[in-house]
């Protein structure tokens, strides 16, 4: 980030406008048809005028898709109601949609929702204090994103709520075709911040308090250093063997999905 910022064209910052965007045709058996179609924004759900988000740039776009999905899914009864505008209209409407509804009653409008995404701006230091500034607070943003959308994970799987809304989860492979695609862009910045986010997730994951990782580990220390003696080696050894059969079945389960969502 910092040679980006320096040396580099300069980190990219892409610029989003309020509410999420329906990203693709809306299909004949959705809900939704008649009513939305591509490049209709929705600006609030349910006579919520908007769509807030408490992050900036691509995080809070993400995470006002995230917002729109999770009031969608835990609307009770009746129809809902979207705020949005269809497409380069600066009028507002109001539209009423008939959600379908899964074994659980969570509700569903049919539709793939995206950012609102206006432009990229290419971001530059001034100076070598700024530089620093800059890249502390990208890799702070990355970081914390990370760590949240993991933390959100782990607690829906946990306590058997799935995967948060809009999320979804990738192995090995997964990783690979997504870097594929970015190299095959030859767009450096691109390529950086791809690097820099597979490296924050690594360093994230492996923080984590769990057995056979670092952070498990720290754990192992912290506990035996508040117990004044050491932990049974067989014990600690069965613990992070039982913990990487678990990592192995999560890894060949997100690898199932990832050739299955490739062919």
């Amino acid at each position: 980030y910092f040679g980006e910022l320096t040396v580099g064209r300069g980190l990219p910052e892409p610029i989003f406008n309020p509410g999420v965007v329906v990203s693709q045709t809306v299909s004949n058996d959705s809900p939704a048809f008649g009513v939305l179609k591509k490049g209709d924004v929705i600006l609030g759900v349910n006579e919520v005028s908007s769509i807030s988000s408490s992050k900036r740039g691509i995080w809070g776009s993400q995470e006002q898709i995230s917002n729109v999905i999770s009031t969608i899914r835990e609307t009770q009864n009746g129809d809902i109601k979207l705020t949005i505008v269809h497409g380069m209209d600066s009028a507002t409407d109001v539209v009423s949609v008939s959600p379908k509804r899964n074994l659980d009653g969570q509700a569903s409008i049919g539709v793939m929702l995206g950012p609102n995404y206006v432009k990229t701006e290419m971001v530059r230091a001034s100076n070598v204090v700024d530089a620093v500034t800059k890249a502390g607070s990208a890799v702070y943003d990355i970081t914390s994103a990370t760590a949240g959308s993991i933390t959100k994970l782990l607690v829906g799987l946990l306590f058997g709520k799935g995967l948060p809304a809009g999320a979804s989860m990738s192995g090995p492979i997964g990783v690979v075709k997504a870097g594929a695609d970015v190299v095959s862009s030859s767009d450096l910045a691109a390529i950086v911040a791809f690097a820099a986010s597979i490296s924050v997730n690594l360093a994230v994951i492996n923080s984590l308090p769990l057995p056979a990782l670092d952070g498990g580990q720290l754990v192992f220390v912290l506990a035996e250093a508040a117990a004044g003696r050491k932990i049974d080696q067989q014990l600690q050894e069965s613990i992070n063997a039982g913990a990487l059969t678990i990592l192995l079945f999560v890894s060949i389960g997100t690898a199932i999905g990832d050739v299955r969502s490739i062919f």
